[in-house]
């Protein structure tokens, strides 16, 4: 080991390439580890977690399929009387994150969209710890509600909380039961307020066709879920015989563990997700990246070894065995990995902020020295250090003495295929991640600047509850005099995101089922909703007063329907004005019919709308600002809703930044990938450096005897670097085709609506590697050609 060391002291530029490329490879795949680690850990930590499900409910009528994560009040009461499979359960529901509650406490008022209902099971079944309160009977009153640790700190500082009240939506008073931890990050539900089911009024009925609630199944041990998964269908399909009349038609439920809810769901979820993909994607990024670092080991290991066959020679003359020889040069592979292994640390560290920041997580230290990470980082250290060294310990100590101590050794034809080999899969990689990067940036600028049929710049979201709807025409009345704003409207959802399934048919058609013929999902929107998100329309008209009026006497609906509804019901859009249809019982005509515009993510295609007016349940205003001063603007707001709307704090959303919420994910995959796609290739460039710089070492008295034969310094960095070149050449002939081949299959095939690729994106990285392999490998070259030829002649 003494010898390693010195060895390793000794061959200090090697070293410090080594270590320094191994160092970066693995701070990534720290960083990177940490982060899969923490996906993969969401809601494992629940003691019950193996027996734990959630109830998605899957519809289909007239031929078309729709999937929901929610559930219907009915469902959990009756599994609960005809299986005992179920051995518990609970229903969860979030009304707050579609309309922010407003909690009051004494004279203060805070808006909350993290307020939840749930059965008194709730603790029961989850292991969420309660610090105050019972697990029982936390949630059994009605108007009880559980805090966390942190809003009780907020709402009542070092008061105890416990029997309290707190005041909801300046209606209810809640009485606090319980207090408990703040929600781990690695929880699928994050919630803030936890009251009880009982206290609504669904919570009594049991009904089959208004699916708002999230349904979670405790199971008995040893329970067969997808038999009791089709006892269950045929249940619901006995109950609802009535309504499923047309051959075709079905309810089915999934029961998806809920460890597979965070990262594996393909439903519309209130709550924020991964996806497994990114976890396998980020997971290849921390593999390649340290094979790439691996790679330069194993190639300056080699190319040494004509340098340290004499040492070996000499050692084997005086008595040394092979055994003893392969020993010391695996030592000196674990020290290297070793020192790698503390300047990654000493990175990871440094680098922490920067990562969170970029992941939206909030790891700490404590995520990289916990004892159980530090046992799998010494594991890893080992293998990497075993097969990182191997080949470079057995090829040197393979060496005979009497051909290297005659002089008669020539560096092997096969070690130098290998290198070549390792650096073209070194360039491969950097290839597949540049393009892949490059694309990924092209796809997030097609994502912010795609026409997406309504106009998101500029408007404010407001939440719009019972005691703003009493005075909302005073209210749009001063935000319109004030100047500052252009247009005022209202609608039930935001059009970033509009979810639910509703029956759409043509009335008196042959689907006069509950459901209808059609799958649509449709919003109640306001005479002034369209105006303000500048809605482009193709035939027919906006809503308008007449249209309110005709709904609160006759209860007839007028609608607006896209194009894509205008498509599924067959008719065409100059013909649909007038046309009667028929919404989920609701009856009306169509009097407007507006141009697609993108209701959802672009992860999905453009489905049938329908936009009806109801003039009620309205939960959101839309403000569109007049250009100018946005500051002054919202300024100007605020003011009036001080004075007209005093019973709920200010708060908003830019509906540009609603939107941008729903790219979170592949607005931080973006920034990760360029980020480590630029230590790719930085690592890879530590590599070629080294393998340059030993190659001009070695050519020393050839550089200096064709200088001296009238080799210009052009001419000799052509000699040393054009190897290199053509097998990065040959790296992205091979990469081009596989890194295509991944952004297809791995990111862009999660949307429905895709940038272009085009040509640039591959042109682009072949000539930014080619430039950046050919600027590293040329430093050393240009050094190596400027040196009087005398002074390298002289020392020969």
């Amino acid at each position: 080991m003494l010898i390693a060391f010195r060895n390793t002291r000794k061959h200090a530029t090697y070293s410090a390439i080594n270590i320094l490329g191994l160092g970066l490879g693995l701070a990534t795949c720290l960083l990177l580890t940490i982060w899969i680690l923490h996906e993969l850990s969401f809601d494992r930590f629940h003691e019950k977690a193996d027996r734990l499900y959630r109830a998605s409910m899957e519809y289909s009528f007239g031929g078309q399929t729709n999937k929901t994560s929610v559930s219907p009040t009915a469902l959990l009461p009756v599994l609960q009387k005809n299986f005992p499979e179920v051995e518990n359960g609970v229903r969860l529901y979030n009304p707050a994150s579609y309309n922010p509650f407003i909690v009051r406490k004494d004279d203060k008022l805070f808006q909350e969209g993290r307020f939840y209902y749930a059965d008194s099971t709730f603790f029961e079944i989850f292991s969420f710890p309660l610090k105050e309160g019972s697990i029982q009977h936390a949630l059994t009153e009605p108007r009880s509600v559980v805090l966390t640790k942190s809003m009780a700190a907020k709402y009542f500082g070092d008061e105890d909380p416990m029997g309290k009240i707190l005041q909801i939506n300046n209606r209810a008073e809640y009485t606090v039961t319980g207090v408990m931890e703040d929600v781990p990050s690695n929880s699928f539900l994050q919630f803030d307020f936890m009251a009880s089911f009982s206290s609504l009024d669904q919570s009594h009925e049991q009904i089959w066709w208004s699916a708002n609630y999230q349904t979670f199944l405790l199971l008995a041990p040893h329970t067969h879920v997808a038999e009791l998964q089709n006892k269950t269908n045929a249940l619901v399909k006995k109950e609802l015989a009535s309504e499923l009349t047309n051959p075709g038609d079905y309810v089915h439920y999934h029961f998806m563990p809920l460890t597979d809810i965070y990262l594996r769901s393909d439903m519309n979820e209130s709550e924020v997700t991964g996806s497994i993909k990114y976890v396998y994607g980020f997971g290849a990024i921390a593999a390649l990246i340290l094979l790439i670092a691996c790679i330069n080991y194993v190639n300056l290991a080699t190319a040494k070894a004509a340098e340290r066959a004499r040492e070996v020679s000499i050692r084997k003359v005086v008595g040394a065995a092979k055994k003893q020889l392969f020993i010391q040069f695996i030592g000196e592979s674990v020290i290297l990995t070793f020192l790698a292994f503390l300047l990654a640390f000493l990175l990871a560290q440094l680098l922490l902020p920067l990562f969170n920041s970029m992941t939206e997580k909030h790891f700490t230290f404590d995520s990289l020295a916990s004892p159980a990470f530090l046992f799998y980082c010494g594991v890893t250290l080992l293998l990497i250090a075993v097969a990182a060294g191997a080949y470079p310990a057995f090829a040197i100590t393979s060496f005979k003495p009497v051909s290297v101590l005659k002089g008669n050794f020539k560096a092997s034809a096969r070690g130098i295929g290998l290198r070549q080999f390792l650096v073209m899969v070194q360039f491969c990689i950097s290839i597949i991640l540049m393009v892949g990067t490059i694309v990924i940036s092209k796809q997030i600028t097609y994502i912010q600047n795609v026409r997406l049929g309504y106009d998101k710049e500029n408007v404010i979201v407001l939440p719009l509850d019972r005691k703003t709807a009493e005075v909302y025409d005073h209210f749009r009345h001063e935000l319109l005099r004030s100047g500052k704003v252009l247009q005022v409207g209202r609608a039930t959802e935001s059009p970033t995101k509009i979810v639910g399934g509703y029956g759409l048919s043509l009335e008196g058609g042959s689907d006069q089922n509950r459901m209808g013929g059609v799958i649509a999902t449709a919003m109640n929107a306001d005479t002034t909703f369209i105006p303000a998100l500048g809605m482009e329309f193709l035939a027919g008209r906006n809503f308008n007063d007449a249209d309110v009026k005709r709904y609160r006497s006759d209860s007839v609906v007028s609608f607006i329907l896209n194009e894509s509804a205008i498509k599924e019901l067959s008719l065409s859009t100059d013909k649909a004005i007038g046309t009667r249809i028929n919404l989920s019982g609701r009856k009306g005509e169509i009097v407007g019919v507006v141009k697609d515009f993108h209701f959802t993510s672009l992860h999905t295609a453009i489905g049938p709308l329908v936009l009806f007016n109801e003039d009620n349940q309205l939960n959101f205003i839309f403000v569109k600002l007049n250009p100018g001063d946005v500051t002054d603007a919202l300024a100007e707001i605020k003011k009036v809703c001080a004075v007209i709307l005093p019973h709920r704090p200010f708060a908003y959303e830019f509906l540009d930044q609603k939107y941008a919420a729903l790219y979170s994910t592949e607005l931080r995959t973006g920034i990760v990938c360029r980020v480590f796609a630029s230590l790719a290739i930085v690592i890879a460039c530590l590599g070629l450096f080294g393998l340059v710089a030993y190659a001009t070492s070695q050519k020393t008295k050839e550089i200096g005897i064709r200088k001296v034969m009238g080799a210009t310094p052009a001419q000799v960095v052509i000699l040393l670097t054009k190897e290199y070149i053509r097998l990065v050449l040959i790296s992205i002939f091979i990469g081009l085709p596989v890194a295509y081949w991944v952004i297809e299959n791995w990111f862009l095939g999660g949307f429905a609506y895709q940038t272009t690729i085009g040509i640039w994106p591959f042109a682009g990285a072949a000539l930014a590697c080619i430039f950046i392999a050919f600027a590293t490998a040329s430093y050393q070259a240009v050094k190596a050609a400027l040196i009087n030829p005398s002074k390298t002649l002289r020392d020969e």
